[in-house]
């Protein structure tokens, strides 16, 4: 998990976030089931692109790349509806952590905001693993409320490291020079915010070569 600066809100929202909300909770005072119709606005095309676009196409909690993804509302709608279009509410979310993370919310006893905090104060990265800070509930109740250490998680960062380990010793195999400069460059964007498993690869390096 990293931390994501929120990208522009799409013209859609800023035209039409207004009154679908008003809709939205009106239609939900009723008791009346909600069509599709003004339930569903927050899957709107423009939405789903602008929020791809930000999150470079990976989960916002786990950075799973992902083909499609879910919606996510990081404030469950079921606790606060006024917040079904918010545009900060939003955040791109693959099916298992959006599952996992259902509609938990406590104002007291948050879950790690990607948008809001650095997640790296409340996580630690070893290899393919992710461990809270010592004492840190924060990040544990993220990581097992998100449950960011299942099994198919793990083995998918360990294949990511392995992939980085041949660009390492190919790096190390290298004389000074040109060629090698290049390498390590290469190697460094690797761990670039948009690749999978940024936080984990940028600690491997980190841990492995004190870059």
């Amino acid at each position: 998990m990293i931390h994501i600066h929120k990208g522009e809100e799409p013209e859609v929202l800023k035209n039409h976030k207004e009154t679908w909300t008003k809709e939205y909770t009106e239609a939900l005072e009723t008791g009346d089931t909600i069509p599709n119709t003004i339930r569903y606005r927050y899957r709107h095309k423009d939405i789903k692109d602008a929020l791809r676009k930000e999150a470079a196409n990976k989960c916002i909690y786990c950075e799973r790349k992902i083909p499609f993804g879910e919606t996510d509302h990081i404030v469950p709608v079921s606790k606060h509806p006024e917040l079904i279009v918010d545009w900060d509410n939003l955040g791109l979310s693959c099916k298992e952590c959006n599952t996992y993370k259902g509609n938990y919310y406590d104002e007291n006893e948050q879950l790690i905001n990607p948008f809001e905090d650095q997640p790296d104060e409340h996580l630690l990265f070893f290899g393919p693993m992710i461990l809270q800070r010592v004492g840190d509930m924060k990040g544990f109740r993220t990581v097992e409320k998100l449950r960011l250490r299942r099994t198919e998680l793990i083995e998918r960062r360990k294949e990511r490291i392995e992939q980085l380990q041949g660009l390492i010793e190919q790096w190390n195999s290298l004389p000074e020079g040109k060629t090698k400069e290049i390498t390590r460059k290469k190697i460094m964007e690797e761990a670039q915010n948009d690749k999978e498993f940024s936080a984990i690869v940028l600690a491997y390096l980190s841990q492995a070569l004190g870059w």
